[in-house]
């Protein structure tokens, strides 16, 4: 039968065409070395049965602030990642210690990988708001899956909007280079006006957060981003849509050849605007909330393949910095990662039938192909990396923000009853999360640099 297996899997596998029943998958050295029928497989030194379970390939999260505010940390969010089926995350490069725009952020950024990290972590860099376009290929040597600018501005130093005779250059300087560009696509130029005008007229309930960010906010910046994608050739991709509307003027662009992908989260596909007035600030996360026939929209487009991809945009404010009354006081954002793979699980393959291939595509291939570390991550094939998430589909349970791992200490979706639960996370061969408790290390994760040529 061969060289002995260091680990041998049990279970029904979630390829990208189907789920193969009663299978099994062959693990050696941290990678996949052998898929395998009922009664084949050779010996191994280790055995998961999860038999009648489904496996998936660990998820690529390609969203995620673990450092937006500094209690969380790698310490915090990567283990919330692993006990979230997570196995990869695409850091964000917005730090509120400093924003990965030189060589040596990064490689303050790596240090704190090879400390803390319990799941493997790519990561993106981002520009200054004046350009600074000769750090681009320093930092692009050192592995980086992407950029990430944006043209809304939270914060002028962390956060900063790219100024539109800045970006077209910056669309020139970074095309050349192949790698996707990311953008927090808002118009804040009208959202501050919008968000003035509130304030004046003391109307500052949750849901004028909604009200200060109409749809157009978002399919404004996306359309300039579009036609600045389509004249200069570069990669783009838009993080966190909320409107189908935004969804179809990518498909546009698409037919005309842009290199565009887009994203949405769960809380876009969860959530409705009716929700601000029961979740007030746990639910400020820009762009905001949408109104429900938008919400239904989305999921059509999921159904039929518009969305490339589905991330968390894991934001965890602590619970201090959500509780003003006047929702325009409150940061946006809300922690994630834990929660959107059973979340999707439950609301997706459940309740609205959606394959689990598919959804092994939106959270698995899709953004590990994306971000330039496919075919290492993001699949159940030989010579990938041995990541799965496996799923019981018959637990039901509840989510509770006291079971959480993030340092935020809530989550919106607490209470939340769901079909489906994590009972075991492996990475690279190792179980990291066996159900109950995070059984991975600090400094387990790695840090996963671009493939190139993919």
């Amino acid at each position: 039968m061969g060289e002995k297996l260091d680990l041998l899997i049990k279970g029904n596998l979630v390829l990208p065409d189907e789920v193969v029943e009663a299978s099994r998958v062959g693990v050696k050295a941290g990678k996949i070395v052998g898929l395998y029928g009922s009664g084949d497989a050779p010996e191994a030194a280790k055995t998961v049965d999860a038999t009648g379970k489904l496996v998936f390939p660990g998820m690529v999260d390609a969203h995620v602030h673990s450092y937006s505010d500094p209690d969380e940390t790698f310490e915090h969010a990567t283990p919330a990642a692993a006990a979230g089926g997570v196995t990869t995350i695409v850091e964000m490069p917005y730090d509120a210690i400093g924003k990965i725009s030189t060589t040596d952020l990064f490689d303050k950024k790596l240090e704190r990988i090879k400390k803390l990290a319990r799941v493997d972590v790519a990561m993106l860099a981002t520009l200054e708001k004046e350009g600074c376009f000769e750090n681009i290929a320093p930092l692009v040597e050192k592995g980086i899956v992407g950029f990430k600018l944006s043209d809304a501005e939270a914060d002028p130093v962390r956060f900063p909007r790219i100024e539109d005779g800045v970006l077209w250059e910056t669309f020139h300087a970074l095309a050349p280079h192949g790698l996707p560009v990311g953008f927090h696509a808002e118009n804040d130029r009208i959202i501050n006006t919008l968000i003035d005008r509130l304030r004046k007229e003391e109307k500052t309930y949750p849901k004028a957060h909604c009200e200060s960010r109409p749809p157009a906010t978002e399919t404004v910046s996306a359309l300039k981003l579009l036609e600045l994608a389509y004249w200069t050739g570069v990669k783009l991709h838009i993080y966190h849509v909320s409107h189908p509307r935004t969804v179809r003027l990518v498909e546009l662009y698409k037919e005309q050849g842009v290199d565009v992908t887009l994203e949405t989260c769960p809380h876009y596909l969860l959530l409705n605007e009716d929700d601000m007035d029961r979740l007030k600030a746990f639910a400020k996360i820009n762009p905001p909330m949408r109104e429900k026939d938008a919400v239904e929209e989305m999921w059509e487009m999921v159904k039929c393949g518009m969305i490339d991809m589905i991330t968390s945009d894991h934001g965890p404010w602590p619970l201090n910095r959500k509780q003003s009354p006047n929702i325009f006081d409150n940061p946006s954002g809300a922690p994630g990662v834990e929660t959107i793979f059973p979340l999707l699980f439950s609301e997706g393959v459940k309740k609205r039938q959606l394959s689990p291939s598919l959804l092994a595509q939106l959270v698995c291939e899709g953004p590990a192909r994306r971000f330039l570390v496919y075919p290492r991550k993001g699949r159940i094939a030989l010579g990938a990396d041995a990541d799965f998430a496996i799923f019981d589909p018959d637990i039901s349970w509840t989510i509770k923000t006291g079971d959480m791992h993030s340092s935020a200490g809530w989550t919106p979706f607490d209470g939340m009853t769901v079909e489906g639960k994590i009972i075991r996370t492996i990475l690279r061969g190792e179980t990291v999360y066996d159900g109950k408790e995070v059984t991975a290390e600090p400094g387990y994760g790695q840090f996963i640099p671009r493939i190139d040529g993919e």
